[in-house]
């Protein structure tokens, strides 16, 4: 009996040799981004020749020059909406220390994780990528050790890292000191990972007093909470109920409270297409929490959230 191989063809060798060289000019680019926003972001100078340096280990074959063309005008593009996103935090702390919603015009909904990184938190950035649009991940502390390839992984494509404290402490539960230690414990260990100091917050299970707020205010922090708790938490949690309560209850300037880590988030990564789908039909552009503060017109009175057991 003739030996049968699942070999390819000769002819399509040379096509899927492309497909493998294209693939690595983007893992290289990706990673170049990741280190370029890693060198500005940690207050070291832009440096061409390591950059160079970087992509010729990364991968020889790559037009170097158009290569760390495209990652400087990349890098220039990702200051410029920095800036302009930290004014409209600024903008909006001065108007109110937490939100809730953004304004209803345009009609912007954001999609918001928390509790990450995790195991599951490479499955929802594939969808996001597939799906084109950006998120924003508050990050536990505590979860960045052994994850930080998802971690950089957000940052390269574009969504925004911001904090959720270090161990996920119910901060009213806390005198103002520790509050204090979880949330600078958290930024601190975002910025030694090369990435921008958060200025977003969400704390734990919703709980805050007024020591949480004056402690965020003196770090011009934004505390960030939500219109939609999907319980994706919930042990019973489906794919389709996920969605079906995003699509029922997010109205335009909404906030969607999700989970990429603190336990089992199939259910999370399997809804993101239906809610994502279902929400374009709906006439919604997806954004980050920062977007969102940009292009619409922040309420001064954001109305009560009351605590959820799941954030």
């Amino acid at each position: 009996m003739a030996d049968v191989r699942s070999e390819r063809p000769i002819s399509q060798q040379p096509h899927h040799r492309r497909r493998r060289l294209v693939l690595g000019a983007g893992l290289a680019l990706t990673a170049v981004l990741v280190a370029a926003i890693a060198a500005s972001s940690g207050g070291r100078p832009w440096d061409p020749q390591r950059l160079r340096d970087s992509l010729v280990t990364a991968a020889p074959h790559l037009a170097l020059d158009r290569q760390v063309r495209l990652a400087k005008q990349e890098l220039r593009r990702q200051r410029a909406r920095r800036a302009k996103e930290h004014h409209a935090i600024a903008a909006a702390l001065a108007l109110t220390p937490y939100v809730r919603r953004g304004g209803s015009a345009p009609k912007l909904a954001a999609l918001t994780f928390d509790d990450g990184p995790g195991p599951f938190t490479e499955r929802i950035l594939d969808v996001l990528q597939r799906e084109h649009v950006k998120a924003t991940f508050f990050v536990l502390g505590r979860q960045l050790a052994g994850n930080e390839a998802p971690l950089q992984r957000e940052v390269a494509q574009g969504h925004v890292v911001a904090d959720h404290t270090w161990s996920h402490k119910a901060l009213t539960t806390l005198s103002p000191h520790d509050q204090a230690l979880e949330i600078d414990s958290q930024a601190d260990a975002i910025q030694r990972a090369g990435i921008p100091r958060p200025t977003l917050f969400r704390p734990p299970f919703g709980l805050y007093n007024t020591e949480t707020l004056k402690i965020l205010r003196r770090r011009g922090m934004l505390s960030v909470l939500w219109t939609v708790d999907t319980s994706d938490y919930s042990a019973t949690a489906t794919p389709q109920a996920v969605a079906k309560r995003v699509l029922a209850e997010t109205e335009a300037g909404g906030i969607v409270l999700m989970h990429d880590a603190g336990g089992n988030r199939t259910a999370t990564a399997r809804s993101l297409t239906l809610i994502i789908r279902g929400l374009r039909k709906r006439g919604f552009q997806l954004v980050t929490v920062p977007q969102l503060l940009t292009r619409t017109k922040i309420a001064r009175f954001q109305e009560y959230v009351a605590p959820s057991s799941g954030a």
